[in-house]
């Protein structure tokens, strides 16, 4: 029986490179960022540019004809330069992908999702994109793969099945380096076990405090996450290590880092990667824990940037990665045959009472729990939430998915 493919799932593992492959790979991530950061230049040097339109109107150039002409430029001119010859050592497939990124940037900026793009920095997150102009390529299962245009290079982890990807994307955290593909996933029959679960819509409230508290109806299903205690242990290792270097002479504008400034970078970079890697391993174990007992949910579309505003808070909002969880839970659940709902952006779930909706407006953000002064309701300010949510979810089963 065919399964229906239903999309492009990404895989990421991590390589096993010896010192002259990571050389290797800094150089290449080095060449995009040089070709990222020419085509940059190039695009804010023709802001001027315009042509005439079919109307007889002289125009501005849009960002997507002054990268292609920036990308003529470097192909017919820069590279055959005597001091630009080092750019024929590296596969043409990185510069091509640095001028698409670029050109990804700035539809993003035109959309209004993301700033104005910068310059990259060599200190800022190293990656590069190759992929095969052929078209897909094999990836054996073991503990090698082979990269289009580079070779093959060993992996820690090893790849449990045949599959098949076009494009590969290397990236660099702290002093490991790791490859990201894309490949074809068929949907699989949902488990019995999964459509035993709970109809009842659970509304999830996200916060500062506890991570999440989730709830239906009935107060007995309730359920709090916080987040665990080796993430403020590793964050504390990280404001620690950074005290005692506060006075470590770094690098400086026309001033190269020191070899300490670098032997600090990485360890810095060491704990940063261990925090990252203690949260994602908590929002992948919670979610999954989530979408195993629960097949409909109810979750608030929040403010984060409006939230990160309150300097009080802003590192403990920071911390929670709400915008992960989401994408996380909703991945799971729909693929589990489950369906969500979001709340709208400025939906009063924290202030309305759920026992008789009474929308209490005195209530701030120190008050910690729900007293509602029509009924008297009295109970947690998180639980309250996340009963509110659970009756919108209800009540707008038309708009779940």
């Amino acid at each position: 029986m065919c399964l229906e493919v239903i999309g492009l799932y990404a895989k990421k593992l991590e390589l096993k490179l010896n010192n002259q492959e990571r050389s290797k790979m800094a150089q290449c991530a080095g060449y995009a960022r040089f070709v990222y950061n020419y085509g940059l230049s190039m695009v804010n040097g023709t802001s001027g540019m315009t042509k005439v339109n079919k109307r007889g109107q002289e125009v501005s150039l849009s960002y997507a004809l002054r990268i292609l002409e920036a990308k003529k430029v470097f192909t017919d001119y820069v590279k055959k330069q005597p001091e630009y010859v080092w750019t024929s050592n590296y596969s043409s497939r990185i510069y091509q992908s640095a001028f698409q990124h670029l050109g990804e940037a700035f539809k993003r900026y035109k959309e209004g999702i993301s700033k104005y793009p910068k310059l990259k920095r060599k200190k800022d997150r190293q990656s590069f994109t190759v992929y095969d102009g052929h078209g897909k390529v094999t990836i054996n299962p073991g503990k090698k793969i082979k990269i289009p245009t580079l070779g093959t290079f060993r992996l820690w982890e090893s790849i449990p099945y045949t599959t098949a990807s076009q494009t590969f994307t290397i990236s660099r955290t702290g002093e490991k380096w790791f490859v990201s593909f894309s490949i074809e996933a068929s949907q699989l029959p949902v488990h019995p076990l999964l459509d035993e679960r709970q109809y009842e819509t659970f509304g999830i409230d996200v916060g500062v405090k506890q991570f999440a508290s989730i709830t239906n109806q009935e107060l007995g299903n309730s359920e709090v996450f916080s987040i665990p205690d080796s993430i403020k242990i590793e964050q504390l290792k990280l404001a620690k290590f950074q005290w005692r270097n506060r006075n470590k002479q770094l690098e400086g504008k026309g001033k190269p880092p020191s070899k300490n400034a670098i032997k600090y970078y990485k360890k810095q970079a060491l704990y940063h990667g261990r925090v990252v890697n203690i949260h994602r391993d908590f929002i992948e174990k919670t979610t999954t824990n989530l979408a195993s007992k629960v097949k409909h949910v109810c979750l608030e579309n929040l403010n984060v940037k409006g939230m990160m505003q309150n300097g009080k808070l802003a590192a403990s909002i920071a911390r929670q990665g709400f915008y992960e969880f989401r994408q996380r839970l909703t991945t799971k659940i729909v693929s589990s045959g489950g369906t969500v709902v979001l709340a709208p952006l400025w939906f009063p779930s924290s202030k309305t009472c759920h026992n008789c909706g009474y929308i209490n407006q005195e209530l701030k953000l120190k008050d910690r729990t729900f007293d509602c002064p029509d009924c008297g309701m009295r109970i947690d300010r998180d639980l309250n939430a996340a009963m509110v949510l659970s009756q919108y979810g209800e009540v707008n089963q038309n708009a779940r998915g």
